[in-house]
């Protein structure tokens, strides 16, 4: 039932354009399930403060359905339908089935269907009793034949909602379907309360409008274009009206931001996107753009789709992306927003909404939602409130900005910020949001401008690992920014709007007197281009992030960092340079590097803060000589390094925690160092095609992944020396390695341990079966391994097991005591002796005590 929740949650993220009286409407045949399912559901709905409608009249047969009953349905955010065996035979319960299907088309209306003792598929196409109770409607209502056919379309409609179907739920429990039901409702509710907020105060009938331009019932292809200026609220409204009507369409995606992700990653990339979730294509790979709109027009003509292309700003996007309205399925809507009302025109949208600006009262409600969490100005606060409105002039993003800055400050500082606001001119929309960013403390202000210049659209994570080696405290920090509207997370990636990252760069540049030199940080790659071949940085610069879409010849002037001390972030990707600089400044603590050109660190570059060095594709050959005292440093990434000869010596960097050599062709053994890494939790090997020889002793106590696969001269693997409890997976396929040590059995944490194509391998340890931890274990194309040990049946939590073509002929008697077998697969393994297998199967389905039920086995591939 977890899709249901899903759905749920992801329709309801935008509260209904109508009044709502009821959180749920039931509906349900009372004499089958009111004394039972429908109570119990009811009280726990209302025990939960989920305000719910549930009819408890008796009509008598023929009454038809009040208007009250109407109002209720039309008044309620979700409708719980509960399919039972005689749910069709009542005209009351179809009428109401019709206008709860009529809400959901017009009104988005949730609805989560309950098939409590009747087949889904029945109720879809009216088949046995259901069936027979149409033929009966159909015999009474032979005067009103249109009304029947609406109960058919309407329970087919419904039918097809994701929904629970009750004896394949936890055994059919009526107790743990009502708890799912419950937490999916609470969902939805939590959902639309924390967005109503957010997204609708101050547009509610601009959402109505561009609603009114839709037609959910059309065959045609509709084209909708939503234009304003920035900040007005253009994504917004379209997110809004796409979580209301998603649901409608056999495929759909929001693009965010198409002009600036088409320049930074090419419009390629966004067709992939635009593919992969429309077709539900997890690996598509597109090669150039054309190929990427043909695949567009030949895939999507047929397929119902709701797309949204927010920001676009180029002609070359729609060209490439909806260009046309033959480009897709009937009845499909394509949203597009832009700034450029001209850009609308020109590509004949069949319907365009000027979003405007905010008038007095909705901007007062939207600023106070913010300032006061109410939707109305604190008492004594109505003039100081009217002149923010004033200066925010309209503009939602300025107003919610100003709101949080201001949100529980007195009215001494409500009346600073106004005063502040009197001096930046009219108009100066990223200055009015400036404010907000004097309101934070040092570190926030440093987090929020590296995240305006380097990381909007980076994953969270991995930006708080980067703010974190600068000693910040970017959790804390992230949240103040969050709490203050200047950025959000969406998908686990830092979302900040156009407006305000300009407003980051305005401040670097202010701050610098527009002196390139003394920005402390550089993103434009003109500027940083410029600064590198002209030597002008100076110590105020703290960032530099090149990250060019396509590689590039630059010209890097031996000096270029030679005057930039305070330096701690460089990245370079995609910047192919012929000739490094002399030196690197010392107090680097990121230094991303991708395709580093010279055969070895600098020699005067000490490093001593370096936190991680990523040095992807680069000419390196000794990364250093000899022992390099590197305290701080954490992860190193030399991958696709293919002139790296030497694995460095790692003594003096003992708290390194990643270490990544991935396809480091040249390497060919690794030094003995990296075996007493004491904080390593991951060693990445793989495709170190020469790599013949590992440390003799590994004693990595919290090593969790070890990637070997692909050393194909790899043939041994060394004795582990003392017990390993993190390593929980080890990746070994396609290596040379003929037999593991005896002391493998020390790895006890291990839970996937992959051995797939060691052609060369002929046998394994008893040991193995003292891994009490491993789920997973892969032996396919090992070809010389004949048989399995008998200890392996010791694993007793062991789910999967792989042998597909290998020279097992049986496998060992013990493998029937791996109760919690789920997938058993020995395909393709030549001369399998079938009467081994009959007899391991009768023996997987005898009892083993009395009244025991047999174990099930496992799905099995032979």
């Amino acid at each position: 039932m977890d899709g249901l929740a899903e759905t749920g949650s992801s329709s309801s993220s935008s509260s209904s354009l109508w009044p709502c009286t009821y959180d749920v409407f039931l509906s349900f045949r009372g004499e089958d399930v009111r004394k039972n399912f429908v109570d119990h559901l009811y009280t726990a709905l209302q025990q939960r403060g989920i305000h719910t409608f549930k009819d408890d009249e008796k009509l008598e047969r023929g009454k038809s359905i009040s208007p009250s009953l109407f109002k209720a349905i039309e008044e309620s955010m979700i409708s719980i339908i509960i399919f039972s065996q005689n749910y069709a035979s009542s005209s009351w319960c179809l009428d109401e089935l019709v206008k709860i299907t009529q809400c959901m088309k017009l009104r988005g209306q949730i609805v989560l269907p309950v098939f409590y003792d009747v087949d889904p598929s029945v109720v879809r196409k009216q088949k046995a009793n259901v069936g027979e109770f149409f033929a009966k409607h159909e015999l009474d209502f032979k005067d009103d034949e249109e009304r029947v056919k609406r109960w058919r379309t309407a329970m087919t409609e419904a039918a097809n909602v994701s929904g629970w179907d009750l004896p394949n739920i936890a055994n059919g429990h009526e107790s743990k379907c009502i708890e799912q039901i419950v937490e999916c409702v609470m969902e939805i509710l939590d959902h639309s309360a924390s967005d109503a907020t957010e997204n609708l105060v101050g547009i509610r009938s601009r959402m109505g409008t561009v609603y009114s331009l839709l037609n959910l019932e059309s065959d045609k292809v509709q084209f909708v274009g939503i234009w304003g200026m920035s900040g007005i609220g253009k994504t917004t409204i379209a997110r809004a009206i796409y979580d209301k009507i998603f649901r409608y369409f056999q495929g759909t995606t929001f693009l965010h931001e198409v002009g600036e992700n088409s320049a930074k990653h090419g419009i390629q990339h966004l067709q992939q996107i635009l593919l992969s979730e429309l077709l539900l294509l997890k690996d598509l790979r597109i090669n150039n753009v054309f190929e990427g709109t043909s695949l567009v027009r030949r895939r999507l003509n047929g397929k119902r789709v709701l797309i949204v292309l927010d920001d676009v700003n180029h002609g070359n996007q729609l060209d490439a992306l909806a260009k046309s309205h033959d480009w897709f399925g009937a009845g499909s809507i394509i949203i597009i927003t832009t700034k450029d009302k001209q850009l609308l025109r020109q590509y004949n949208v069949d319907k365009m909404y000027k979003v405007s600006l905010l008038n007095t009262d909705e901007s007062i409600e939207l600023l106070s939602s913010y300032a006061f969490q109410k939707h109305h100005p604190k008492s004594g606060y109505e003039e100081i409130i009217a002149e923010v409105v004033r200066y925010a002039g309209g503009l939602p993003l300025a107003l919610k900005v100003l709101g949080s800055s201001l949100y529980g400050r007195g009215m001494i500082e409500w009346r600073e910020t106004v005063e502040r606001l009197k001096q930046i001119p009219e108009g100066e929309i990223v200055e009015k949001l400036k404010v907000s960013f004097n309101g934070l403390s040092e570190i926030d202000q440093k987090i929020f401008l590296d995240i305006a210049c380097f990381f909007k659209g980076k994953k969270k994570g991995s930006v708080i690992r980067i703010l974190r080696s600068f000693s910040f405290t970017p959790v804390i920090g992230i949240r103040n920014l969050i709490e203050k509207s200047l950025v959000t997370v969406s998908k686990g990636r830092i979302v900040m709007h156009q407006l305000i990252q300009e407003m980051g760069w305005y401040i670097v540049r202010k701050e610098a007197s527009n002196n390139l030199g003394k920005y402390t940080r550089l993103w434009s790659p003109d500027d940083i281009l410029h600064v590198l071949s002209e030597n002008p940085g100076t110590e105020a610069v703290e960032g530099i992030w090149l990250h060019l879409p396509i590689p590039k010849d630059i010209n890097v002037g031996a000096e270029a960092f030679k005057y930039t001390d305070n330096l701690r972030l460089l990245k370079m990707h995609n910047a192919s340079v012929s000739v490094a600089p002399d030196c690197l400044p010392n107090k680097l603590i990121w230094l991303h590097w991708h395709g580093y050109p010279m055969k070895s660190l600098p020699a005067g570059f000490r490093a001593e803060r370096l936190v991680c060095l990523k040095m992807q594709y680069s000419r390196v050959v000794h990364l250093w000589k000899g022992i390099k005292v590197l305290h701080k440093l954490k992860f190193l990434n030399l991958s696709h390094s293919q002139k790296l000869v030497s694995c460095p010596d790692f003594t003096g960097v003992p708290n390194l925690e990643k270490l990544v050599l991935e396809d480091c062709s040249s390497i060919i053994e690794i030094h003995p160092s990296v075996g007493y890494l004491k904080n390593l939790v991951l060693l990445n090997l793989k495709n170190c095609r020469n790599l013949k020889s590992l440390p003799n002793n590994i004693r990595l106590d919290n090593l969790e992944t070890l990637i070997l696969s692909g050393c194909l001269k790899l043939a041994n693997f060394p004795e582990i020396t003392s017990d390993m409890n993190c390593l929980s997976e080890v990746y070994l396929e396609a290596t040379d390695v003929k037999e593991l040590p005896s002391s493998i059995e020390r790895l006890t944490g291990l839970q996937l341990m992959n051995l797939g194509y060691c052609r060369n391998l002929t046998n394994l340890p008893k040991t193995i079966g003292r891994l009490k931890s491993l789920r997973i274990l892969i032996l396919s194309g090992c070809s010389k391994l004949e048989k399995l040990p008998e200890e392996l049946g010791h694993i007793a939590i062991l789910e999967e097991l792989y042998c597909d073509e290998t020279a097992i002929r049986s496998p060992p008697s013990s493998i029937t005591l791996l109760k919690n077998l789920k997938i058993l697969s020995f395909h393709g393994c030549k001369g399998m002796v079938s009467q081994t297998w009959n007899s391991l199967f009768l023996a997987w389905l005898r009892p083993r005590k009395h009244n025991q039920k047999p174990t099930p086995f496992p799905v099995y591939f032979l």
